[in-house]
């Protein structure tokens, strides 16, 4: 292991961990937009769409900091 190896994979890791959080969020404003009261659907969709971005950021994330470990 390089030492650039012992500082990357610890972003990689939180990095990852950061996608499943961000996933989880994504998954409970889906379920919480899915059983929306009549009054809530537009405030709910507008939480889904967020959440839906910041899952989608990290996981570009994640993969930008992949594709730099991989390169000499």
């Amino acid at each position: 292991m390089t030492p650039a190896d012992l500082f990357t994979w610890r972003e990689e890791a939180d990095a990852a961990e950061a996608v499943a959080q961000a996933e989880a969020a994504r998954q409970a404003a889906e379920r919480a937009r899915r059983y929306a009261p009549h009054g809530e659907v537009g405030r709910r969709q507008q939480r889904l769409e967020e959440a839906t971005i910041a899952a989608l950021r990290a996981e570009l994330e994640l993969i930008r900091l992949r594709r730099e470990g991989r390169q000499p």
